[in-house]
C-alpha cells in the first residue's frame, strides 16, 4: 500500500511539475535568438525562446518523474534499463510543448493544457502497469499504451507536415518521433532491449527516408502524414509479430494488404 501511495504521489507532481513549465514559458517572456546553422550546404535557423526552455525543462521533469514513479515499482528486479519507458511520456510533453505556442484562444489552450496532463498521467501509469506482465492491469495498461502512441504519432505526423518545414527538419522529426514511440510499442514482446532499439532505429531511418520522399509528392499534407502512419503502423506491427515469433508469409500478406487499402483510401478518397 505504500509504494502504490508512492507511485500516486510522485505521478502527481510530475504531471504538475510538467504542466507548470509549459505553462510558464508562455506566460514569462524572453527574448528570443535565432542561429544559424549550415546543414547539407544550405542555412537552418535554431530559434531560443523562452518557450523552446520550457520545453526542454519539461522534458527533463517528465524523465526525472518517470523515474521516480518506476522506482517504486516492487519488482526492482524489473528495473533495467528503464530508459525504456521514456518514449510516449516524452513524445506528449514534446507535442505539448509544440502545440500550446500556436493556440490563441484561452479556452482552447486551457483545453490542450489539460489533455496534455491527461495524457501524460495516463502513460506514465500505463508505464507503471506493464513493468511486470503479471500485474493483473497489465492487459488494459498495454492497450492504452498503443492507443496513445498510435494517436501520438498521428497528431505528431500531421503537425509536423502542417508546419511546412524543409525535408531536413521534417524527415528528422518524424524520425525522432517514430523512434520513440515505436521503442515503447515494441518493448515487452520477449526481444532483448538492444534488438527493441535496433528496429525501433530502422523504423525511424525508412520513415524519415519516406517523408523526405512524400515532400516531393504533390498531394495535400494531412494525406501524406497519414500515409506515413499507415507505414508506421506496419512496420511496428511486422516487427512485433517477428518478436513474438508469430511472423508468417499470411500474416505478412494481411498486414501488407490492411496497408495498401488504407493508402488507396487516403489518396483516392475525394477531397
Amino acid at each position: 500500500m505504500a509504494g502504490m501511495n508512492a507511485y500516486r504521489n510522485h505521478l502527481s507532481v510530475t504531471t504538475w511539475i510538467v504542466l507548470a513549465s509549459l505553462a510558464m514559458g508562455l506566460l514569462i517572456k524572453l527574448p528570443e535568438r535565432v542561429y544559424t546553422l549550415q546543414a547539407f550546404g544550405s542555412p537552418v535557423d535554431l530559434r531560443v525562446s523562452g518557450a523552446l526552455l520550457a520545453g526542454l525543462t519539461a522534458l527533463a521533469a517528465t524523465w526525472a518523474g518517470l523515474e521516480a514513479v518506476l522506482r517504486t515499482h516492487p519488482r526492482k528486479d524489473l528495473l533495467r534499463h528503464t530508459y525504456r519507458f521514456w518514449g510516449l511520456p516524452s513524445a506528449i510533453t514534446l507535442a505539448g510543448a509544440a502545440l500550446l505556442p500556436t493556440i490563441h484562444n484561452p479556452s482552447v489552450w486551457v483545453l490542450t493544457l489539460a489533455a496534455v496532463g491527461a495524457g501524460l498521467a495516463a502513460s506514465m501509469a500505463g508505464e507503471y502497469h506493464t513493468i511486470d506482465s503479471e500485474d493483473a492491469s497489465y492487459a488494459r495498461a498495454r492497450w492504452l499504451l498503443n492507443v496513445l502512441a498510435y494517436l501520438m504519432a498521428a497528431l505528431a505526423f500531421i503537425f509536423i507536415y502542417l508546419s511546412r518545414s524543409r525535408s531536413l527538419v521534417s524527415a528528422t522529426l518524424i524520425a525522432l518521433t517514430a523512434g520513440m514511440l515505436a521503442v515503447d510499442l515494441l518493448r515487452g514482446n520477449g526481444a532483448r532491449t538492444g534488438e527493441v532499439f535496433l528496429i525501433s532505429g530502422l523504423i525511424a531511418l525508412i520513415l524519415a527516408q519516406f517523408t523526405v520522399m512524400l515532400n516531393y509528392w504533390p498531394s495535400p499534407s494531412i494525406r501524406v502524414a497519414l500515409a506515413l502512419l499507415v507505414g508506421f503502423y506496419l512496420m511496428v506491427g511486422l516487427a512485433q509479430a517477428h518478436l513474438r515469433g508469430t511472423l508468417t508469409r499470411k500474416r505478412a500478406f494481411e498486414y501488407a494488404l490492411m496497408s495498401g487499402v488504407a493508402v488507396l483510401v487516403i489518396f483516392l478518397f475525394p477531397k
